[in-house]
């Protein structure tokens, strides 16, 4: 995916399928049009691009009012390119945008990109006072050449998908579980370490003192939407690396002229031993699974810590069995069933194998869960870890080699076994993924690396197959 930093843009060789909007979050909505906009598009020869506003309009429109973003611009480009765009344009909304026509905004845009057709949701709106909804767009597009197809809204378990939602189960109940849902994903935010008396970053240079089963504290974006108080079970993540931990949320109007503040506790004590705390990049995201309850412990509270890998109080060791009881059980894509999925093939040397399954995202995770359990990984043991995996391609069977390839790196660096898998978004491109696992080595042959050879993958009727040889 090529990204372009506002207009104007190198021109584009082939007719444009095209989108427009903030798109924060990147929720399952999002995800439902976009992917349908990439595959009509590609089917058509053309190519799909999303064009983003930067800043959000209600912070030109409403300046006093604060905006609290589910997603970072960085983060919207690292999601949208799991998805398949071709390119992807951040567009600066100024009160001089703000201020033209829709007729002025969609001219001006056509001028520099070969619009053949606008994908819009039924409640999307463009120019001054929102006046380009869906007739006038298409209107204007009878005169500048492009048609306009609108997407119904998508829903789970009967709720519309709406990023205003997600941010209501964030902010106002830290109903986080209910929000995964309808992001596709767990939400993440990022911060720095910082002491645990105050609530200001780590200086440059200076190092935090920390000993095993020490909570950690952790300053917060002040620009991005954070969950309710309370405490979390969750995930702390360096490097794609991923502990399990408490997550202690502070009340975030205990002070509005400082970044919002966070402790994390990781459930393995000597896991902080791994972290970066004090590096000139030492940085952290906190992805959050459960609210456990909203009492959130802050810095100055007694027992929250560990001792020679002991909690430190009765309510603590009651959250910290609450959290492992909620991190033991990620969501799995694989779903390997009962009567096996997967058949091992005839060859000489190497492993080689065939792999179902009824969806592109159920095919790879089984294809990482069959990798796995060829070297004797036991799903049956505890999760300990996790390994975030970002993959390209050029095309589906090429994206499979980049997917597996780079959970055998992680296998390596973590000296990990994974067994569950976690794919959040995908296309024929790209993927964002999870694997969970615990630490250990193969107790059958070691898989070095995955190889092209008489590599496949093919859909049929719905269903997904995969053809993949291991060198071992």
């Amino acid at each position: 995916m090529q990204t372009y930093l506002g207009f104007p843009i190198p021109p584009l060789s082939r007719p444009v399928f095209l989108t427009i909007g903030v798109f924060d979050g990147v929720h399952r909505g999002h995800q439902a049009l976009i992917s349908e906009m990439i595959g009509v598009a590609h089917s058509a020869g053309c190519l799909a691009v999303l064009v983003t506003l930067d800043p959000h309009p209600l912070a030109v429109l409403r300046p006093k009012t604060p905006i609290a973003y589910l997603t970072t611009t960085d983060e919207r480009a690292a999601l949208l390119g799991a998805l398949g765009l071709d390119a992807f344009v951040v567009a600066r909304f100024t009160p001089q945008v703000a201020a033209q026509s829709a007729h002025d905004f969609m001219r001006s845009l056509v001028a520099q990109v070969p619009v053949h057709e606008l994908w819009m949701g039924p409640d999307f709106a463009l120019g001054r006072g929102r006046a380009g909804d869906a007739p006038r767009l298409q209107a204007i597009g009878q005169e500048l050449g492009y048609t306009v197809r609108i997407v119904h809204r998508f829903a789970v378990e009967g709720e519309d998908v709406r990023s205003s939602r997600v941010r209501a189960l964030l902010a106002a109940q830290g109903a986080v579980d209910r929000a995964a849902r309808l992001l596709g994903r767990t939400y993440e935010v990022h911060g720095r370490p910082q002491p645990q008396t105050g609530r200001q970053p780590m200086p440059a240079g200076q190092t935090l003192a920390r000993r095993p089963g020490q909570a950690v504290g952790v300053a917060l974006p002040t620009d991005k939407l954070l969950p309710a108080a309370g405490l979390y079970a969750g995930w702390v993540w360096q490097d794609e690396r991923g502990y399990p931990a408490l997550i202690s949320m502070e009340s975030l109007m205990a002070d509005d002229q400082e970044p919002a503040a966070s402790q994390v506790l990781l459930l393995d004590p000597s896991a902080s031993a791994r972290l970066d705390l004090s590096g000139p990049d030492a940085g952290l995201g906190i992805s959050f699974v459960e609210r456990l309850h909203g009492d959130a412990p802050g810095p100055a509270r007694a027992g929250w810590g560990m001792e020679d890998a002991e909690p430190q109080s009765a309510r603590l060791r009651a959250d910290i069995a609450a959290a492992r009881r909620t991190l033991a059980d990620p969501r799995d894509d694989a779903d390997l069933p009962a009567v096996q999925a997967w058949e091992e093939l005839r060859h000489t040397a190497d492993w080689a194998v065939r792999v179902t399954g009824v969806s592109q995202r159920q095919l790879f995770a089984r294809a990482a869960a069959v990798m796995f359990r060829l070297q004797g990984a036991d799903p049956a043991l505890p999760i300990a870890l996790g390994r975030a995996i970002t993959a390209s391609g050029s095309d589906a069977a090429d994206l499979l080699v980049a997917w597996l390839n780079g959970l055998l790196l992680g296998q390596e660096l973590d000296g990990a076994l994974y067994t569950r898998f976690e794919i959040n978004e995908i296309s024929d491109r790209g993927l964002r993924g999870v694997a969970y696992g615990y630490h250990g080595f193969p107790s059958h042959a070691a898989i070095k690396a995955v190889t092209y050879y008489d590599l496949d993958v093919s859909e049929t009727d719905g269903v997904w197959t995969a053809t993949v040889t291991f060198d071992v």
